[in-house]
């Protein structure tokens, strides 16, 4: 007789293998990213860069609107009117006295098309248009310019995040390395070669490294994920860092000179001048706010009638067609465009202090940028050779602990300071890797 009881747990197990099986082989592998990669997912999928692509679309639209300002105009109408009340006069014809005349009927329908086509609005319309040019050209660099900023973003980041992986597995190697030295220490102690005391010190020590391993796992955990967020990614995407920071190039640029590079080449300088040349457009406009002539062809034709009742088919249709030019010269407007312009003229000022002002910030931005720079480079030299002689200090503690001839603590500090040496190392090389991002920023290079 089958025994039923197994072959249920049978059968749930097999079910069970399949669905983790599934499961396993449903999970998408992690993605490999580099840096590169990185930069490229976050050139399309960043919402500020995006956001500032959708600006540069808008001006596109501008351009659109400014040439259809110069494009005729075409209007259709028609009204149907109900007279309540009709008009009259009382005229008086010698011989026949006085009659009554009305100007009206009961019922009144007009329909019209007009045509307006401007010929000359006061030099505008030609302004309007380089001016939503210019606008575009504006946007464009906006998005250079915040391309820069996110590019710095995503480099930061994404080296944050190896930094906060190296942190993990240098904490826990140490973690590992004083955990074999303690059960060195329980050997010993077992054996009688050393006290108590040095069993329990070392106990303390390898737990209260342990809260170490526990951080450095969150912060790169944490570090992953706002990277993820800057990219666009999904949450749940699963990222492999490829770009080792032992390796990253971070030599110093050999420029001659770095400011006239970046005056050249920054972004937000090319704003200020395209800015300035929209304020002098802006200015001539409200310039020929007064004085200057508007002309425009003018054309339509209207069909209308006039009748007591609705009889619509027996009705008289007048027809009306008609063009010609229409000329308006402003002559006085309050002085509101001569205010206009005193604005624009203030505005302009202000740009050329704004354009002074950033200037002298994007010098005090190279050199800091660049001391940053030389500064870890040098650091990087002496954490190297910090992590190569606390190595050394280590092997000497340990063997020295062995022979009697150290104390627990003296190791335990050794250990500690190895992994402090590893850490300095780590910290410079992000120190030189973001200061050579930030350098390229400044001058505004690739």
């Amino acid at each position: 007789m089958l025994d039923m009881k197994k072959i249920t747990k049978t059968t749930f197990a097999v079910l069970a293998s399949l669905f983790i099986f599934s499961t396993v082989s449903s999970a998408s592998p992690p993605m490999r990213l580099s840096l590169s990669q990185a930069l490229e997912i976050a050139k399309s999928e960043n919402p500020q860069v995006r956001q500032a692509r959708i600006a540069v679309s808008k001006a596109e639209a501008q351009i659109g609107e400014a040439y259809a300002s110069a494009l005729p105009s075409v209007s259709v109408s028609g009204l149907y009117q109900r007279n309540i009340i009709l008009q009259e006069m009382l005229v008086e014809i010698p011989g026949s006295g006085s009659q009554i005349f009305k100007f009206q009927q009961d019922n009144f329908f007009n329909s019209q098309i007009e045509l307006s086509q401007p010929l000359y609005a006061a030099g505008k319309l030609g302004k309007a248009l380089q001016i939503a040019k210019l606008y575009r050209k504006v946007s464009e660099e906006q998005v250079i310019s915040t391309w820069a900023e996110v590019k710095l973003l995503v480099t930061q980041l994404y080296f944050g995040a190896v930094l906060a992986q190296e942190w993990e597995k240098t904490a826990e190697e140490t973690y590992r390395q004083m955990e074999a030295h303690q059960r060195k220490v329980e050997d010993m102690y077992e054996q009688g070669m050393v006290s108590e005391y040095d069993l329990i010190r070392g106990q303390v020590q390898v737990t209260n490294f342990y809260p170490q391993v526990i951080n450095s796992q969150n912060a790169s955990k944490i570090s992953v994920e706002r990277l993820i967020i800057v990219l666009g990614l999904p949450k749940d995407q699963q990222i492999d860092l490829t770009d080792d920071i032992f390796e990253y190039d971070v030599e110093e640029y050999k420029i001659d000179n770095y400011f006239s590079l970046a005056a050249a080449n920054r972004s937000e300088i090319k704003q200020l001048d395209l800015q300035a040349d929209i304020f002098k457009k802006l200015l001539t406009i409200e310039q020929h706010g007064i004085r200057w002539p508007n002309i425009f062809l003018i054309g339509g034709y209207s069909y209308q009638a006039q009748e007591p009742d609705l009889d619509v088919g027996d009705y008289f249709w007048m027809k009306n067609l008609y063009a010609g030019v229409s000329l308006s010269i402003p002559l006085f407007d309050g002085f509101r465009a001569k205010h206009r312009a005193d604005q624009v003229r203030a505005d302009m000022v202000l740009l050329e202090l704004n354009r002074e002002t950033l200037l002298k910030n994007i010098n005090l931005e190279i050199i800091e940028a660049r001391d940053k720079l030389r500064e870890a480079l040098k650091n990087i030299n002496a954490q190297v050779e910090g992590v190569k002689l606390a190595k050394k200090g280590l092997n000497i503690a340990e063997v020295q602990y062995e022979n009697g001839l150290a104390t627990q603590l003296e190791v335990m500090d050794a250990q500690i300071a190895l992994n402090q040496a590893r850490m300095n190392e780590l910290y410079a090389r992000f120190d030189a890797v973001t200061a050579r991002a930030e350098l390229e920023k400044a001058l505004a290079v690739e």
